[in-house]
């Protein structure tokens, strides 16, 4: 009898080992480092940079690029999605989106829009840009013009640029600023 009951017990617990068990799954985010290159020419330089992470949603890395041979500078924002829902939105409407609320932002700091056009990044793809003139007479930006542009550099890594620089020389950051 004992024998029985040990071999019944033997078989319980085979037939609990063998039943499926499902795997326990979570989402993970990682940070990787990448290189950002932009060719804009042996005058400019990048003065600043930093990395913001206090949102769960996104992680942004600044820099401030001036230009050593001539007045102007250009704000380069490197932000990367995580939030659930933005990533689940086409890259090129939510870069739309994100452009018309920089905008809107800058016109009710009394920021006035003065021109739109566009430039093709460096797939060959047309970003917009929005032509800015400052309210803010302090501002250092030659005629207080500056340029507004942001777009997807991938699925969930966007570029937003504001650039105090001439059209050519923000064209030329549009299209050749690659993360890779």
């Amino acid at each position: 009898m004992k024998s029985l009951a040990a071999f019944l017990t033997g078989i319980v617990l085979l037939a609990g080992l063998a039943l499926p068990v499902s795997a326990l799954e979570s989402s993970v985010l990682t940070v990787c480092d990448k290189n950002l290159s932009i060719d804009i020419g042996p005058s400019y330089e990048i003065v600043s940079s930093n990395v913001d992470a206090s949102s769960s949603e996104m992680i942004a890395n600044d820099f401030f690029i001036n230009d050593t041979a001539q007045t102007g500078s250009a704000f380069v924002s490197i932000l990367t999605i995580f939030d659930e829902i933005l990533t689940k939105m086409n890259p090129d409407a939510l870069s739309e989106l994100f452009l018309i609320g920089g905008v809107e932002a800058a016109k009710e700091n009394g920021d006035t829009e003065i021109g739109k056009w566009m430039a093709a990044d460096s797939r060959g793809r047309n970003v917009s840009v929005t032509t800015m003139s400052s309210a803010d007479e302090d501002a250092q930006m030659p005629h207080g013009v500056y340029n507004i542009s942001i777009w997807n550099l991938d699925r969930t890594t966007y570029a937003l640029l504001v650039s105090s620089f001439d059209e050519d020389n923000t064209t030329q950051i549009i299209k050749t600023l690659a993360v890779s």
